[in-house]
């Protein structure tokens, strides 16, 4: 019996655990902490270069949604094959076709959405004069109304527009220059972006076979696994950015009807249109409206019209922003609402306006990488530990049978049965058994 267990290697004092009790050298320690030491370095340095070059992170980002959103277009007119035109050609030209066809849409819909705001402006130059003599009016009572009040307030009011509040000339040159400054880099990544957009849409294979090329292969399932899961979460926003955009087009169209405001429709679909403009696009449809609102008012002898629209804005962007963009996005992009303002909330302290438009596609690639790069070698490393130490039970099982049976065994058979447990012994540590599959 005592070979058996010997031999087997279980209840034996030397079978240990495999673990050498030793002392790490120091070389190993000194060895070890230089690699850590490394690694936190360089970890530091790409921190550094992706917050310097975070401005083109963003352009580049912008550029991969919008060609995200072409590609979503271009691939079925890939799929219907002309067959005297090879594949580049006919990509080519489909990929020029859909831009064309955006920038066109993109012309048109600022020429239709100009309309309104053209016949309110002829109007105020005709009825300019009857508007300034109702401003002088308007004037003449603020001044009745401001010699009405206390002496205190008076006081408060003349030092608040006081001319030591008012920036001097230079001052606001010089911010007029950097402003246009500004503009101007603006209106360059704007050109850069479509660009970028084109090539990326245009050569979306070739390009992702060459980054492809840089990767080991023994994570090259694993890296086209979450590319095939970025890009699912790329269309899934443009997706959303697009119904949200519809959205908002019908419930400002509805609302403006409801306040009575003409050019109800076209206004609803210019809303809809600037609502696809990054965080601030709520924000550009809505100044124009409001300004809108009030010439109609004035026109209208209803001088509390631009107040009643500029209260259904900031409702509607209230109840948009808080709860139906959370809500919405996190449905298409499997994350929750609660996480989608947090990531706006920490997109918006670190990159403004911009990162609080990229932080909801960026905390769901996050979810990704943390799930493929954490998550899943865990499970597996458990699974493998559980399947290890299920083949350890039965082995333990099986010998505990067979030391039961041989004790209710005649001594003959004893002594026969102890021999073949001493050669099965012999035979599982000449051969042990294989070790579970190691899976990708």
């Amino acid at each position: 019996m005592d070979n058996i267990r010997g031999d087997i290697g279980i209840g034996s004092a030397g079978s240990g655990n495999g673990v050498n009790t030793a002392a790490v050298p120091v070389e190993v320690r000194t060895t070890a902490a230089w690699q850590l030491l490394v690694r936190v370095t360089l970890s530091v340095l790409a921190i550094y270069l992706v917050w310097r070059v975070r401005g083109i992170l963003t352009t580049v980002l912008i550029a991969v949604v919008l060609a995200s959103a072409a590609n979503a277009l271009v691939e079925p007119l890939c799929r219907l094959r002309v067959r005297f035109l090879r594949r580049r050609t006919q990509r080519t030209i489909a990929t020029a076709f859909v831009f064309l066809l955006l920038a066109s849409g993109v012309v048109g819909a600022v020429a239709l959405l100009f309309t309104p705001f053209q016949t309110e402006y002829t109007h105020l130059q005709q009825n300019w004069t009857t508007y300034k003599d109702a401003l002088i009016v308007q004037l003449a009572r603020a001044q009745e109304m401001f010699a009405g009040l206390p002496p205190q307030w008076q006081d408060f009011l003349r030092k608040s527009v006081s001319g030591s509040s008012l920036p001097s000339p230079a001052a606001w040159l010089s911010g007029a220059l950097g402003t246009t400054v500004s503009w101007m880099a603006h209106i360059v990544e704007l050109i850069i972006i479509p660009v970028l957009a084109f090539y990326f849409t245009l050569d979306a294979r070739s390009l992702r076979n060459e980054a492809l090329v840089l990767i080991p292969r023994s994570r090259l399932r694993q890296t086209i696994a979450i590319l095939d899961e970025g890009g699912a979460i790329l269309r899934d926003y443009v997706v959303a950015q697009f119904w949200l955009a519809v959205i908002a087009g019908v419930v400002v169209g509805i609302g403006l009807k409801l306040v009575g405001m003409d050019y109800a429709l076209i206004l609803g679909i210019f809303a809809g249109i600037t609502r696809a403009i990054p965080v601030i696009g709520p924000l550009i449809g809505g100044v124009p409206i409001v300004a809108l609102a009030l010439v109609t008012g004035a026109q209208q002898h209803n001088p509390l019209l631009w107040i009643e629209v500029l209260g259904f804005f900031t409702l509607l962007h209230l109840v948009e922003s808080k709860f139906v963009m959370p809500k919405f996005l996190g449905h298409r992009l499997h994350l929750h609402a609660a996480m989608i303002l947090i990531a706006l909330l920490i997109g918006g302290e670190f990159f403004g306006l911009i990162g609080m438009f990229l932080a909801a596609p960026v905390a769901a690639l996050a979810r990704v990488l943390i799930t493929h790069y954490l998550i899943l070698p865990r499970r597996r490393a458990e699974q493998q530990a559980r399947r290890r130490a299920a083949g350890s039970s039965a082995t333990t099982g099986r010998i505990l049978r067979l030391e039961r049976a041989i004790r209710t065994m005649t001594p003959t058979a004893s002594h026969h049965a102890t021999a073949m447990g001493a050669v099965a012994a012999a035979a599982v540590r000449t051969n042990p058994p294989p070790s579970p599959a190691k899976e990708d």
